[in-house]
């Protein structure tokens, strides 16, 4: 998945609570513009948490 800097990612399955912050943005040449992240947690893909308004 594609993040950015702020981004939080949550474990996918509901009784874990580990997070992940986003503390800096991939800026290279050799990236787009944005990393692609591959995170797995308790065997599960890692969801980007919804951002609160």
């Amino acid at each position: 998945m594609k993040v950015h800097e702020g981004d939080v990612l949550v474990c996918g399955t509901k009784d874990c609570k580990v997070e992940l912050t986003v503390t800096k943005e991939c800026v290279s040449e050799t990236c787009s513009e944005a990393c692609e992240i591959d995170a797995t947690c308790c065997k599960q893909p890692m969801e980007l948490k919804e951002k609160s308004s």
